[in-house]
């Protein structure tokens, strides 16, 4: 009998060939999808737009602020991905929650256990999830004497932050997951508690960035990370591991007074302008190996308690180390390559570049 089944890659050719074939089911497939929660003034917010949606096709199915607040305010998720958000998110507008005072205290403790509840507490209590997104707004919490709450996850891996992103005095009771985000515009984290740590890899930070005197419960992941213009950690106290291990630091750099209590990793950072250590404790590990401070870079009053990796730092100026603790002096900054050695290195490259360019001119 003969055989009359055909090669696969003839009948995928032929298939191509004819028209309504599958090169035009490609194109279908490869149109704008959206999927979306059902509309309504109650329940979840839900918005994915696939990969392939053009910026016009997002900008018409953009999500605007108030329908994110009006979620959070009903206690519900709001869960968005690829999409264009506009308008501001103030995280001042949710209503403040205060504890019932119970029956039958004396006027003592009435007055004591209000002294407790003064401050004001917002909560958002749902999942608040904006990944892979263009925020065109401002987020903002300016409560002086308050703290916001987010009791569920905080997830904005992948998005841009185009205006001013202020969460200070903010509660994360899970993980702030903002890996590979975006922010060009300040980033403000005052007075954070990050009950499960902070997740910033490969994150880009725009002209200003604090997270001064914020407590991280739980491991702090920022390897690759770009902080273009000033970084201020000042008297952070963090208890798990910390990694900013390839770093990148544009401007002044401040972790002065900070608790480092178990591993702290800045191995092949950079820091390009000032970097100040000044009264840090390192309980834990300390490596510094391969980093590079081309300006000051100041250590006073530091406490390496499990010793330091500093003679393998390049430092461009030698660092200051009055009254530091834990290190070896005399090593501190010997570590790579010497200036000497760099400067025997460029005037290498200079003499071949200009041995070739003799050369050039010769056979010409």
């Amino acid at each position: 009998m003969m055989n009359t089944t055909r090669p696969c890659g003839f009948v995928l050719l032929c298939a191509l060939l004819m028209p309504g074939g599958i090169g035009r089911i490609d194109v279908a497939e490869a149109a704008c999808t959206v999927k979306s929660s059902p509309g309504g003034k109650t329940g979840p917010l839900m918005k994915h737009l696939s990969q392939d949606c053009t910026k016009a096709e997002r900008e018409a199915q953009a999500v605007p602020a108030a329908s994110v607040m009006q979620t959070l305010m009903q206690g519900q998720a709001v869960d968005l991905a690829g999409v264009v958000l506009q308008g501001d998110l103030i995280f001042d507008q949710l209503p403040v929650r205060k504890s019932q005072i119970p029956k039958g205290l004396t006027p003592d403790q009435q007055a004591a256990l209000s002294a407790l509840n003064d401050e004001e507490q917002r909560i958002v209590a749902g999942n608040l999830i904006i990944r892979d997104s263009v925020v065109e707004g401002a987020l903002r919490h300016r409560s002086a004497k308050g703290t916001l709450e987010f009791e569920g996850t905080v997830d904005f891996h992948g998005t841009k932050f185009k205006d001013g992103v202020d969460l200070s005095r903010s509660v994360f009771q899970r993980v702030l997951t903002m890996d590979s985000a975006l922010f060009e515009r300040e980033a403000y984290f005052v007075q954070g508690h990050f009950a499960q740590g902070l997740s910033c890899a490969d994150t880009r930070f725009g002209p200003h960035s604090r997270f001064h005197r914020s407590v991280f419960r739980g491991p702090v992941d920022c390897q690759g990370s770009l902080f273009d213009g000033m970084a201020e950690f000042l008297e952070v106290v963090c208890e798990a591991p910390v990694n900013f291990e390839r770093a990148r630091f544009g401007s002044g750099t401040g972790f002065s007074g900070a608790q480092f209590k178990k591993l702290t990793n800045f191995s092949d950072a950079i820091f390009s302008r000032e970097a100040f250590f000044a009264f840090v404790v390192f309980s834990g590990e300390a490596r510094f190996a391969g980093a590079q401070f081309l300006q000051t870079a100041d250590f006073s009053n530091a406490d390496f308690k499990r010793g330091d990796d500093l003679a393998k730092v390049r430092f461009d100026q030698k660092p200051l180390t009055n009254g530091t603790k834990g290190i070896a002096q005399e090593g501190a900054g010997k570590g790579g390559q010497s200036t000497f050695q760099q400067y025997a290195i460029t005037l290498g490259i200079l003499l071949v570049a200009a041995f070739l360019v003799a050369y050039a001119v010769k056979l010409k």
